[in-house]
């Protein structure tokens, strides 16, 4: 059996995920231009998480209360009493709050928006299709990512199926906490596996994402045979110190993982935190280009294919 008759037999399109957003036109998701598709829930909690909104397995609401212009309207559709405004300062009660997306509705200056919403994987895949001629000219294709991909299997697994089938390049974009089942079922559907490792010490893992190392450093060390890409967001201070950054390239060369990408610092996440009202904890600056390229030239100098993305 063909492999595209392999992955239209996996292909469950009718299949519902939940996807809190898509982006068209993405170029840091793997090669060329992708339709990044970013799935709800995760099992890790990085305290510098970029996409803050994603970790709830469930929809949730943000407030960004710069645009908020005070008219009342959704404190007078808000059936739970979420919503409010008093003396001026505009307040939202998260426990109150069922995302139900009534105030997001009336909503004229765009304070509000919800994240999480119902996607079949037919959509997915029939707007995937029909981007089909810029995928050709770029070299690109559909990117899952998140959250977690691997969170919701059946979803992912029929995107990426019937991608392939469509002849759609595919790639899964993950942090390899699940078990190696789900990783190894996903990974026969994707033409390329962006895997990210943050820190090699499990109490810092620990202390920084929220969760042990140890089943991400198994499932990365049996990657070797597949198209990986390890990536590594450079946290300052934290994930980008000579200790770990070593640890890490040790932990290639004897895993027989030859590619990496360093994701330099990105500020810009705690404006989302606000939106969530979150703290926004991490303190830095992004790193010079003269510490990336020595950071690059650490994994070079150990005969790994490194880049800056």
């Amino acid at each position: 059996m063909s492999a595209n008759a392999n992955s239209m037999q996996a292909a469950n399109l009718d299949t519902v995920g939940l996807v809190f957003d898509l982006d068209t036109f993405a170029v840091h998701d793997g090669p060329g231009i992708r339709l990044a598709v970013y799935l709800k829930g995760c099992p890790l909690h990085c305290q510098w998480c970029h996409s803050p909104e994603s970790q709830r397995p469930e929809p949730e609401l943000i407030l960004a209360r710069e645009r908020c212009v005070g008219c009342g309207a959704c404190v007078a559709v808000c059936p739970q009493g979420a919503q409010r405004l008093e003396d001026g300062q505009r307040t939202l009660d998260r426990a109150l709050c069922r995302a139900c997306g009534r105030c997001v509705e009336v909503c004229v200056s765009g304070a509000l928006a919800l994240r999480g919403y119902s996607m079949q994987a037919r959509e997915v895949v029939e707007r995937a299709q029909r981007l089909q001629p810029f995928f050709a000219h770029s070299g690109g294709g559909v990117t899952l990512t998140g959250g977690e991909v691997t969170m919701q299997p059946d979803f992912a697994e029929a995107v990426l199926a019937g991608c392939q089938a469509a002849g759609i390049h595919t790639a899964l974009e993950t942090t390899g906490a699940c078990s190696w089942s789900v990783l190894e079922r996903l990974a026969a559907h994707a033409d390329l596996l962006l895997y990210d490792l943050k820190l090699m010490d499990d109490s810092a893992h620990r202390r920084w994402v929220g969760a042990s190392n140890r089943q991400i450093l198994e499932n990365a060390a049996r990657l070797a045979d597949y198209n990986v890409q390890i990536r590594v967001p450079l946290i300052p201070g934290i994930t980008d110190t000579d200790a770990n950054m070593g640890a890490i390239v040790q932990f290639m060369r004897a895993a027989g993982l030859r590619s990496i990408a360093l994701l330099p610092y990105n500020a810009a996440a705690g404006a989302k935190y606000e939106w969530l009202d979150q703290p926004y904890q991490i303190e830095g600056t992004p790193q010079s280009l003269e510490e990336l390229e020595r950071l690059l030239g650490m994994a070079r100098d150990a005969g790994l294919e490194a880049r800056i993305s």
